[in-house]
């Protein structure tokens, strides 16, 4: 039995009932009072398996973090979810890193690529293809001449025109605002006369100059010879700006030999044309920047000595410098240049005589040899854009009717029709610059009296001439004439190997040629520079493809 102090039983086991059936006699105890309710027979409960607390705990805590870990795992999916899918909605472009390189060393680069501008996939330079297969559709008419006669349509140009675009007149802008705009129709700050027209300086330059140099058949040698004669003109250049045919070898400060006649705006003029001729200009850049000090200093000396009246001395020095001015001004559009060249201009258009030809002096009955200076300078002013009146051409034809001999006019004579190599050369090439074209045949006859003269001997005066007339008509005559020319002129350069006389290499030496003591090695050495550079110094004449109507030009002005 067990005892009411016994209180190590678990409160569940009740005490055993009484022996017999009745009620006890006596009270109950007060543990028994607390469990005073009906009485029922004590059932025997095993004990529970003995388990440590944290036991216990993990398992008791277990499905509340099973539960846990499946809600988080199922938020952590949904916000990758909305956060992968919105970034690629909202964003369209994919960064990363760019690699730029980038080049410290430009002192070798040319900066200013004056044969790109604005546009680099628009070429710049004139081409001189034939393109009439192709363009203009429908049937051919075989008698038509290539081109549509006054169309304005001209290759495009993707750089803003010089200053001095208004109207063609190469002065000032009229309207900035126009800037950028213009075209090359209607002379456009110089270009139109001085770039596209037949005989042109368009050449001179970049792509074109070397096409036209390889079809017309110069090549590396008569390059190199080029390059070495302006290298010595620029060497015997005053200080002052001038070139002297008589004094060259003290600016030179040497002892080259073979000076000629004192005329230093002749000379300076004479100097000029090879370095204009081969695209260097006062405002050279990148190929063409070498001499352009030079070419500056010769210019700037020229429009000091011109006179109130445009005059440049006397027939020969003022017709040359005029060409010279006239060159560089169509070249460049360069508007300092303008009024200058076109007071030249009008000082030839006053120097014309009664009969058509120049002389010395103003108004003087003309002779050939003058007169083809002065045709040439006005040509250059037709080409730059300036203003020749259509009344001195008309001029010009009438004296070379009066000097022209032969049945056809084929030969021409100093002041009369009797006929000489050198005049024949000279009245040729202006017959060319006004009214002749190839086929006439007072041209074809022309060019075999020139080819019974050949290239060969010492007579530069005729050649400079004679080349460009056979040039400008082309064909088998100058397929023969242009290799002899072309190379006899290359082995006669000074290669300054003379022991006493180095400093002479790349010039030419006058002794033996006809005019000898009149040009010197100056004047030899530029009009045999001229004479390499017919290649490219002038666009062809009669190219079909520069879309010019001959006839309607000469209508025109020419």
């Amino acid at each position: 039995m067990a005892t009411d102090n016994d209180a190590s039983r678990p409160w569940y086991v009740q005490d055993e009932p009484p022996a017999s059936s009745e009620a006890p006699t006596t009270a109950p105890t007060k543990r028994s009072t607390r469990k005073a309710h009906a009485w029922r027979p004590v059932v025997a409960v095993p004990p529970l398996p003995c388990e440590d607390d944290a036991t216990f705990e993990w398992r008791r805590l277990m499905p509340a973090w099973i539960v846990s870990g499946a809600i988080h795992v199922l938020v952590l999916l949904l916000f990758l979810f909305v956060t992968v899918q919105t970034s690629s909605a909202s964003s369209g472009t994919e960064l990363g890193v760019i690699e730029t390189k980038i080049d410290d060393d430009v002192r070798d680069k040319n900066l200013i690529n004056d044969e790109i501008g604005d546009d680099p996939e628009l070429p710049l330079n004139y081409n001189v293809d034939r393109i009439e297969e192709v363009s203009v559709p429908g049937p051919a008419n075989v008698e038509e001449s290539v081109g549509i006669p006054k169309a304005p349509d001209t290759p495009p140009i993707n750089v803003t025109p010089p200053p001095g675009f208004s109207q063609g007149t190469g002065g000032g802008i009229d309207n900035p605002a126009l800037l950028g705009s213009g075209n090359l129709i209607g002379m456009p700050g110089g270009y139109a006369g001085g770039k596209l027209v037949p005989g042109g300086f368009g050449g001179r330059s970049g792509s074109t100059r070397e096409k036209m140099l390889r079809e017309g058949g110069g090549n590396m040698r008569s390059e190199a010879a080029v390059a070495a004669g302006l290298k010595w003109l620029a060497l015997h250049q005053a200080d002052d700006g001038h070139w002297g045919m008589h004094d060259f070898h003290q600016h030179g400060r040497c002892n080259c030999n073979g000076v000629g006649h004192n005329s230093d705006v002749a000379s300076t003029g004479l100097a000029l044309l090879p370095f204009l001729g081969a695209g260097e200009t006062q405002r050279g850049a990148a190929a063409n920047s070498l001499y352009a000090k030079n070419v500056d200093r010769g210019l700037r000396y020229l429009m000091a000595k011109q006179g109130s009246d445009g005059k440049l001395g006397d027939g020969y020095s003022h017709a040359i410098a005029a060409i010279a001015l006239c060159e560089a001004y169509g070249m460049t559009a360069d508007p300092s240049l303008r009024r200058s060249a076109q007071s030249a201009i009008n000082a030839c258009v006053a120097w014309q005589g009664a009969n058509g030809g120049f002389r010395y002096t103003p108004k003087s009955d003309g002779d050939t040899s003058v007169s083809g200076w002065h045709i040439q300078a006005l040509k250059s002013g037709h080409m730059a854009g300036l203003n020749v009146p259509v009344k001195t051409w008309r001029g010009i034809n009438k004296y070379l009717d009066l000097v022209g001999g032969g049945n056809y006019g084929e030969v021409y004579g100093y002041t009369s029709p009797v006929g000489s190599p050198s005049m024949t050369a000279v009245g040729l090439l202006c017959r060319q610059y006004t009214t002749w074209g190839p086929r006439a045949l007072g041209m074809q006859r022309g060019i075999e009296e020139l080819q019974k003269r050949p290239p060969g001997g010492k007579d530069i005066y005729y050649y400079y001439y004679a080349t460009q007339v056979v040039h400008n008509v082309g064909g088998p005559a100058w397929e023969q004439w242009n290799p002899k020319m072309r190379d006899s002129l290359v082995e006669r350069q000074d290669m300054g190997t003379s022991l006493n006389r180095p400093h002479q290499k790349g010039s030419w030496s006058p002794n033996g040629d006809a005019l000898d003591h009149s040009l010197g090695r100056l004047g030899v050495t530029s009009l045999s520079l001229l004479t390499l550079e017919v290649y490219y110094r002038h666009l062809p004449l009669y190219r079909k493809d520069l879309g010019t109507d001959k006839e309607e030009a000469l209508r025109n002005g020419m």
